[in-house]
C-alpha cells in the first residue's frame, strides 16, 4: 500500500526538503496540487503518536486548486395535482396549445428528483384510461387480420416460439433480390400485376422532363443545344458557361410549355361517356357480398369458443349469384323457405361445430355446393327438351319412313364408293 502511494507522487516533490521546520515530523508539504494530499496522507504502520501529531496540522484555509462551489439551479416544483389538470387539458377538452406546458412541468419534476414514484402511478392512471374514436367493430375486424386464433395451442408459455417457428416457414420471411424478381414474374403472368416496363418508362421520362415537351419545343431546345456545344468546341464559352446557359434556356421552354398549356383550358370529354357515378356502400371487388351475423360474447378463453358465438349466419343476394332463369328456379326449389323472395336474399345458417369460424367455413361449403348443384338445370332442361323431340318425332309415322329411307340411300351410296 505505501508503494502504491507514493507511485502517485512526483519524483521532485519527494526529493524537495520541506520549507517550514515546525512540523516535528517530516511530513510532504508543498503547495503544489499535493498539498491537501500530503496533509491527509498517513501510513499504515504508524502509531497513535503519529496520528496525533497529524490532528495537530489544521488544513489550510484557502488554495489555488480548490473547486468552485457547485450551483444550485432554483427550479419551481409543479404538484402532482396540477400535472394531472394540465395532461387533463390536453386529453379531454384536446387542447393542442397545453402540451407544452405538460412537458415544460414533466422536465421540471425530473430536475428536482421529487416524484419519481408519483410520476409512475399517473402514467399507469392515464394509461389504462380507454382511447377515444375507436369503433367496435374495426377493433374487432383489425384483431382478426392480425392475430389468427382458430389453431390450438398446448403451451402458452412457448407461443413466441411458435409463431416464430410459423414466420421463418414462409417462404417470402428471408426476401431477396431472386425471390422478389420471381414474385414480381408470378404476378405478371397471371394477370394480377401489370408489367412494369411502362411504369418504369414513366419514371425515365420524369428524370428527363425535356422528352415530356411537345415536338416544336423539343426542336428549339435541340438546336439550342447543338448550337452552344459548337461554340463550346471552338473555346467561345467555358463549358461551365455553356451549361448555365442551356439550363436557363430549358427553364424558358419550360415556363413556355406551361403557359401554353393555361392557355388551352383543360382537355374537353365527350360528354355522353361520361358516367353518372352512383354511391354505393358494397365493398370493392368482384362477385357477390357475402354478410355475416355472428354473436360476440366476450369470456375468459376466447369467444368463438362460447356456446352463444358458435353460430354463424351467412346471407347473400341471389342476383348478385349471376344464375341464369333455370339455375336460379332449381336454387330456389333447393333451399326452400331459406330464400326471402321480397329481399331476393338466400340465408344459411350453422352451429354444428363447437367454433364460430368452423361454421362459417360449412355456411360457405353449403352455398358452394348449392351453386354447383343449381348449375345443373341448364343441361337438365337441354335433356328433357331433346327427349321431348325425339318422342314426338317417333310418333310421327311419315317422318320415320322419310328417315329410314334416307338412311338406306346413304348406305348404299357410301357401299358403291368403297
Amino acid at each position: 500500500m505505501r508503494r502504491a502511494l507514493f507511485n502517485k507522487i512526483p519524483v521532485h516533490h519527494l526529493l524537495t526538503a520541506p520549507r517550514s521546520s515546525s512540523v516535528p515530523n517530516p511530513k510532504i508539504i508543498n503547495n503544489s496540487p499535493f498539498r491537501s494530499f500530503g496533509s491527509r496522507l498517513r501510513f499504515f504502520s504508524t502509531e497513535n503518536e503519529n496520528a496525533s501529531a497529524d490532528k495537530s496540522i489544521s488544513p489550510p484555509e484557502s488554495s489555488s486548486t480548490s473547486e468552485p462551489p457547485a450551483k444550485v439551479l432554483d427550479v419551481k416544483d409543479v404538484s402532482n395535482k396540477e400535472l394531472k389538470m394540465q395532461i387533463e387539458k390536453y386529453f379531454k377538452d384536446k387542447d393542442e396549445e397545453a402540451l407544452p406546458d405538460v412537458l415544460e412541468s414533466i422536465f421540471r419534476r425530473k430536475v428536482t428528483q421529487k416524484h419519481e414514484d408519483t410520476d409512475d402511478e399517473l402514467l399507469d392512471e392515464f394509461r389504462v384510461q380507454p382511447i377515444d374514436g375507436v369503433d367496435d367493430k374495426e377493433f374487432e375486424s383489425d384483431f382478426e387480420e392480425l392475430h389468427e386464433t382458430d389453431d390450438e395451442i398446448d403451451n402458452l408459455y412457448s407461443a413466441k416460439d411458435i409463431v416464430t417457428k410459423r414466420m421463418t416457414k414462409d417462404e417470402f420471411f428471408y426476401m431477396d433480390d431472386k425471390k422478389w424478381e420471381g414474385m414480381i414474374k408470378e404476378a405478371t403472368d397471371s394477370g394480377h400485376f401489370k408489367d412494369t416496363k411502362e411504369c418504369e418508362q414513366i419514371l425515365q421520362d420524369m428524370f428527363m422532363w425535356e422528352n415530356l415537351l411537345p415536338d416544336h419545343l423539343k426542336k428549339l431546345v435541340k438546336e439550342k443545344y447543338n448550337e452552344i456545344a459548337d461554340m463550346v468546341e471552338t473555346g467561345e464559352l467555358e463549358p461551365e458557361q455553356g451549361y448555365e446557359i442551356y439550363q436557363e434556356f430549358e427553364h424558358n421552354m419550360l415556363m413556355q410549355h406551361t403557359k401554353e398549356i393555361e392557355e388551352a383550358g383543360p382537355p374537353k370529354f365527350d360528354e355522353t361517356s361520361v358516367v353518372e357515378k352512383k354511391v354505393i356502400d358494397d365493398p370493392p371487388g368482384e362477385g357477390p357480398v357475402l354478410r355475416w351475423k355472428t354473436r360476440v360474447v366476450f369470456v375468459p378463453g376466447g369467444d368463438s369458443w362460447h356456446p352463444k358465438n358458435r353460430k354463424a349466419k351467412l346471407a347473400v343476394t341471389v342476383k348478385e349469384l349471376g344464375l341464369s332463369k333455370n339455375q336460379f328456379r332449381r336454387l330456389r326449389d333447393l333451399v326452400g323457405k331459406r330464400y326471402n323472395p321480397g329481399k331476393d336474399e338466400l340465408t344459411i345458417t350453422s352451429e354444428r361445430f363447437e367454433h364460430r369460424e368452423e361454421n362459417r367455413k360449412d355456411c360457405l361449403r353449403t352455398l358452394f355446393g348449392l351453386i354447383e348443384e343449381a348449375a345443373k338445370a341448364d343441361k337438365l332442361v337441354d335433356d328433357a327438351r331433346t327427349c321431348y323431340v325425339k318422342t314426338r318425332l317417333q310418333a310421327n309415322r311419315k317422318f320415320m319412313e322419310k328417315l329410314e329411307s334416307k338412311i338406306m340411300k346413304n348406305q348404299r351410296s357410301s357401299s358403291l364408293l368403297a
